[in-house]
């Protein structure tokens, strides 16, 4: 089940970028067709607005102007904010699609976005087409919307068929909290909105491609340690391998839950790196590990039984641990915290386990 959600979810990515710039390798004339531009009934006429409209040329093709009178695909191959979008769409070989008449309304990943994501995974979603094309169909949606017409209407259903979430935040808005960063950019078949995150459908979960995170990069490549390592051991021997979760494996140990953590599981389980016990004080810290009791009563705070990814507690919004408490979930960009923890390595799997690398040690209350 994890392999099949996580293909969707790259896949959504992947079909709205094939979107955007599918039309780069198509001849404009090719799409030149019926682009009659429908504009939604409360369409903002003053131009684009946001942060990231600077960045934009002043004039020749890649200027406004210039983006207006081409189809999705060809206008994104001339923004320079877009050139890692208009190769993830030139990948999935969909230029005839967004150069056709549409229309269509485009949250458009600026390239930043796609700098936030590990490159090994970036590589295999470029290199699976299939993938590639789901994911970027998340980013679509059908018929033309202005940003007044978004956030009227709170969430919009895309091509990939999943719903993105509109939310006001000052005089723009977010879509699945990803920041708008140019609104309202028009083409000749579409309204573009350029957005600071990579979005990913419900369904996204990354066992196809591998876990991601800003942490994700700290894991050795190869060897028992690395994630493919890491999947081939039950939880607490696939932790011993890995080099952010030392401290973890030592109160792991000093609490006797080794073989509970390698049983048969499954488990979900939210695994402190070493900076976040170095965030205890050591003299607190070293109490806790001479203490069994409460360290056990810590440590099974830290796991959830059944083995769930991320959609799926991003979803549940709260869940209940082996400990006997709740921890709570909260959405935060393509991420989630979990009692305020931030997630840095998510969806890491394990012979009988997926583990979260997160950046504090949970407490009970």
């Amino acid at each position: 089940m994890r392999t099949s959600r996580t293909r969707l979810a790259f896949a959504g990515v992947a079909v709205s970028f094939a979107l955007l710039g599918a039309a780069c390798s198509s001849d404009s004339d090719s799409a030149s067709g019926d682009t009659t531009t429908t504009v939604a009934s409360g369409s903002d006429t003053s131009g684009p607005t946001g942060p990231g409209c600077a960045s934009v040329p002043a004039d020749g093709s890649g200027s406004f102007a210039g983006m207006a009178e081409d189809p999705a695909a060809t206008a994104a191959s001339n923004n320079p904010l877009l050139s890692t979008l208009v190769a993830a769409v030139t990948a999935a070989d969909l230029g005839d699609t967004l150069n056709g008449p549409g229309p269509f309304t485009i949250f458009a990943p600026a390239n930043s976005a796609f700098e936030k994501i590990p490159s090994d995974t970036l590589d295999a979603v470029l290199a699976d087409k299939a993938t590639l094309t789901d994911i970027l169909t998340y980013h679509v949606v059908p018929g033309e919307m202005s940003s007044d017409d978004l956030i009227a209407a709170g969430s919009a259903t895309t091509v990939q068929g999943g719903d993105v979430t509109i939310e006001e935040a000052g005089g723009s808005f977010t879509v699945n909290g990803a920041e708008v960063l140019c609104a309202d950019v028009p083409t000749a078949n579409a309204t573009v909105f350029i957005i600071g995150d990579v979005l990913m459908p419900d369904a996204a979960t990354n066992a196809s491609t591998g876990p991601t995170g800003p942490a994700c990069n700290a894991v050795p490549a190869d060897g028992a340690g690395s994630f493919a390592g890491m999947a081939e051991d039950p939880a607490a021997t696939a932790a011993s391998n890995n080099p952010l979760l030392s401290t973890l494996v030592t109160a792991v140990g000093a609490a006797g839950l080794g073989d509970t953590l390698n049983g048969p599981g499954p488990f979900t389980i939210f695994a402190p790196v070493n900076d976040a016990f170095a965030k205890i004080p050591a003299d607190t810290l070293n109490s806790v590990l001479a203490d069994q009791a409460a360290l056990t009563n810590i440590l099974t705070y830290h796991v959830v039984a059944g083995e769930m990814t991320s959609a799926e507690l991003i979803a549940a919004g709260m869940v209940p641990t082996v400990q006997g408490g709740d921890v709570t979930i909260v959405a935060a960009g393509d991420s989630f915290t979990v009692n305020g923890a931030a997630v840095l390595c998510a969806d890491v799997p394990t012979a009988n386990a997926t583990v979260f690398l997160i950046d504090s040690v949970l407490m009970p209350s």
